[in-house]
Formats: C-alpha cells, structure tokens, sequence
C-alpha cells in the first residue's frame, strides 16, 4: 500500500530566502475581521524563493520559459535519491553518483540528499552558507550519459557552489539547463527541497505542477512523491 507525501516546504512570510533575495510578503486585502465580504491576500515572492523549479530561461537567453517546458517533465516514474556526504562546500562526486548502480541509468529524477536540510529551520545561518551542491563534472555526465533523467533536486538552495559558479559562468547550471551548449534535452532544476519524507522510504512515483508563469525563469513549486 503506497502514500503520498510533500517534498515542498509551507510559504509563509519571513520563510528562509538565499541571502540578499526579497523577503516573501504576504499582505492581507480583504478581511472578514473587518466586516469585507471574505478573506483576500496579496503574495508577493520572488521565484526562486523556498522550493521552485529552474527553467532553461533561467541561464540561458536561447533556454524557454517555465510556460513552455512540456507537462510530461514534471512527472515522474522512477525517482532515485542519491545519498552524499555533508560537509561544508561538498561537491557531490562521481564515486557517489555511481553507488547508485544500475538504478542511476533508470532513472528520470535524481533527488540529491546532501543532509543539509536538517539546518534549514534550526540553524539558517548555517543552511544558507557553505552549503554542498553538485560539480559540474557530475552535472554534465548525468546530462550527457543518463538519457532518462528529466529532472534534478536538491535539499540546499542551490545546485550550484555560487562563489564557484560566478568564477565559471555558472558551468554546473548550464550543465543542466543550457540547449546550445549540449545535445541532449534539458534537464530541470529543483532547489531547496524537502528530502525528510522519502528518505529510506521506497519510491514508486513523483510529480510537480509549476505555475505557467508566462516566459519566466522558475516556478515556485510543491512536489508530491508516493511512496510504500
């Protein structure tokens, strides 16, 4: 018998953002506290705040916006989670990619589960710092070797080391979602997930719906994954 549970984290204002990104706001216009006929409010969020989805447009000018990628790239047969360790500026390795085995060439999600997460309502002066992200070299062998793979995610803010990033035009994200630069298809990017429910658990299924924000980078997101 399988659940399903959410990999998304609740919205709310003053909810931990990258350092330096608006803060979400959420502003009350209609009030039945003060005889309005219901409750209306006004969200204001910058996209890449909380869990969101990554469209090529993001780093890419030639990449499409997140109303153009097809609705079949959000859903998701057979998720993997790749397990690394956690220390400070850990690039997720080849040799952990790998231990996945033969699932890894299977696979049409790949949920990178760095442990950071556990910092994320605790300690965010640690979450948003130091925090470990994927190598480019790794980046690109899983969009030039594992056919299958529709989408990537991680429980940290950002795929990416952005110190590193900034010193390499931002060679781990291109990897990814760039369409010039490699053949293959595009890959998505999920950042600042929640990895505690499907953790040790078995996967059967994922899937997310983006909001169809018109020719934007990115979509603030739920993602959904059943499990046994």
């Amino acid at each position: 018998m399988s659940k399903y549970v959410e990999l998304g984290y609740p919205i709310y204002e003053g909810m931990p953002v990258y350092p330096g990104l608006p803060e979400v706001k959420l502003t009350p216009r209609e009030q039945l506290a003060k005889e309005d006929y219901w409750n209306g409010t006004i969200l204001t969020i910058y996209l890449h705040a909380g869990t969101h989805v990554d469209a090529p447009w993001h780093y890419c000018p030639a990449g499409v916006g997140i109303d153009q990628v097809p609705i079949e790239n959000f859903v998701y047969k057979r998720p993997l989670v790749i397990n690394s360790k956690w220390e400070p500026n850990h690039l997720v390795s080849m040799d952990e990619l790998k231990a996945a085995g033969q699932a890894l060439y299977e696979a049409d999600i790949l949920f990178f589960n760095t442990g950071h997460a556990r910092y994320r309502e605790s300690d965010f002066d640690t979450y948003k710092d130091n925090f470990p992200s994927v190598s480019p070299e790794v980046a690109e062998f899983i969009r030039q070797e594992l056919p299958n793979v529709k989408a990537v995610a991680i429980d940290t803010l950002s795929i990416e080391n952005i110190q590193n990033g900034i010193k390499d035009g931002f060679r781990t994200h291109n990897a990814f979602l760039n369409p010039v630069k490699f053949p293959q298809r595009t890959i998505l990017i999920y950042e600042d997930y929640n990895p505690a429910p499907i953790v040790g658990k078995k996967i059967i299924s994922a899937f997310s719906a983006p909001l169809r924000i018109k020719d934007k980078d990115a979509s603030v997101v739920n993602i959904i994954a059943e499990i046994e």
